[in-house]
């Protein structure tokens, strides 16, 4: 019979008087451990989930409207951008202006946006025909001219829509011939050098990707095409989603496996639309089919507004839209925490955290994870960076455990102190705004000490740590 050493045993039960509350010298136990009970409740997170239009014309939105956009949940706002009266002239600074005011709204209001920039907007059959774009030598100025401004107001950019090319910024029905070979390939290169390095493009159209990548890049492999995702704007409306794949039912399905390829390096995000923009359409309505394809192309975010009609309506009476909200972009669930249980200040201690991604997607922008140490009887905080750990690493259905060091820094007061989980935004600008940190699906335990602290924009795991 194997025996058990009495280290091991002594370690046991510290750990199960640890998971059932009891109070443990940390004198006597060199780390501490808990475990996390997940929520079903619907989570405002940044950079995912439904998205409404901020309005027709970005440079229309007020702060009012924003606001009130955040208030009501929404953390991603589309936003059109409308360059008609300049297709065939050199942007003002006046525009150029507004534009920085317009993500300066977004900031002010908590919200990032998904911005479009497009020459027209067609409202029927004549004029979708009829849409015209601007000359190659004017799109690659504009884009030039917007270049400062992008890179400016990177962080409250979630994703950038290609836009530019025929109607409605789609790159369809070019005026230019834009969607030749040639002109498309020249935008698309402007556009990723007018993007920060770390945010995404998104193409409407899966054949234009194939073509330049006949095969999926890997995670952000230093190729164009690892920072180009895709935006479906007909998702699933028709077997073609009105165009977005081919009529072949062989190449549609080689389109459609690299789309949901893709979906798991680049995001993918959509809205539904009329199905009656195609013969004989049989749109994919039911929950069934939002929650298998929302799942199959790790759909990030979704119109909320439009096609509701027979989309959305369906599936809240078929009683799945709780579901849809929750699993849109990423959902981290924290499922264990182990770390030392005293540190000397100045010196490190360690840290193994098992976290769940429920959520159909990824997270693709950079964001920090945190340590935080909030001293029992002071109140005040110590925030420790974990720069190893990655929360884009953790990936959608499935499970990661990471491991990290982390150093109390000198000075730091000794004391008892509670622990916190923070994951704010990457961006230095909005590290501190706690509108941006993402909070786990995680229910508050009163028994475990743990919850969401609103003020730190952290989890509270309902540990501690003792600083000599």
């Amino acid at each position: 019979m194997p025996r058990t050493s009495p280290l091991a045993g002594l370690a046991c039960g510290i750990a199960s008087l640890l998971l059932a509350g009891a109070p443990v010298n940390a004198a006597a136990a060199p780390w501490v451990e808990t475990t996390f009970t997940t929520s079903a409740a619907e989570l405002a997170n940044p950079e995912r989930g439904m998205y409404v239009w901020a309005a027709d014309d970005l440079l229309q939105w007020t702060q009012a409207a924003a606001d009130a956009q955040f208030q009501a949940g929404y953390r991603i706002v589309y936003a059109p951008v409308r360059l008609d009266a300049h297709a065939n002239a050199a942007l003002p600074a006046d525009l150029l202006a507004r534009l920085s005011e317009a993500f300066a709204t977004a900031r002010s209001a908590g919200l990032k946006l998904i911005p479009r920039f497009l020459y027209n907007y067609p409202r029927g059959e004549t004029e979708y025909r009829d849409a015209k774009d601007a000359p190659l030598a004017r799109v690659l100025g504009h884009i030039d001219q917007l270049k400062p401004v992008l890179a400016a107001n990177a962080d409250v950019i979630a994703y950038l829509q290609a836009g530019f090319i025929g109607a409605w910024g789609e790159w369809h029905t070019s005026s230019n011939d834009l969607t030749a070979a040639g002109p498309r390939t020249r935008i698309r290169d402007a556009l990723l050098q007018a993007l920060p390095p770390d945010r995404f493009l998104q193409l409407r159209y899966p054949p234009y990707l194939m073509q330049w990548a006949p095969h999926v890049p890997g995670w952000r492999d230093g190729s164009a095409a690892s920072r180009i995702g895709t935006h479906n704007d007909c998702f699933l409306a028709s077997a073609t989603d009105v165009g977005t794949y081919s009529d072949n039912a062989t190449t549609r399905q080689t389109e459609r496996n690299y789309v949901a390829a893709l979906s798991r390096v680049t995001p993918f995000g959509a809205e539904t639309c009329n199905p009656a923009d195609e013969q004989n359409p049989m749109p994919r309505t039911s929950c069934a089919d939002i929650l298998a394809e929302g799942r199959q192309f790790g759909l990030t975010y979704l119109n909320n507004s439009y096609y509701r009609k027979i989309f959305h309506t369906k599936w809240e009476q078929q009683g799945c839209m709780a579901e849809v909200r929750r699993s849109l972009g990423y959902r981290f669930e924290l499922a264990t925490l182990r770390h030392t249980a005293a540190v000397t200040a100045g010196q490190s201690g360690e840290l193994l955290l098992t976290v769940k991604n429920s959520g159909w997607a990824r997270a693709f922008n950079p964001r920090a994870v945190q340590l935080l140490l909030k001293h029992k009887t002071s109140g005040a905080v110590v925030r420790i960076a974990l720069p190893a750990v990655d929360p884009r690493a953790w990936l959608p259905h499935g499970s990661s455990t990471v491991s990290a060091g982390f150093t109390v820094p000198v000075g730091t007061p000794a004391g008892a102190y509670d622990v916190l989980l923070a994951l704010p935004d990457g961006a230095a600008s909005l590290a501190g705004d706690v509108r941006y940190s993402v909070r786990p699906a995680n229910a508050d335990d009163t028994a475990k000490a743990q919850a969401w602290d609103a003020a730190l924009g952290a989890f509270r795991a309902g540990t501690a740590l003792t600083v000599r």
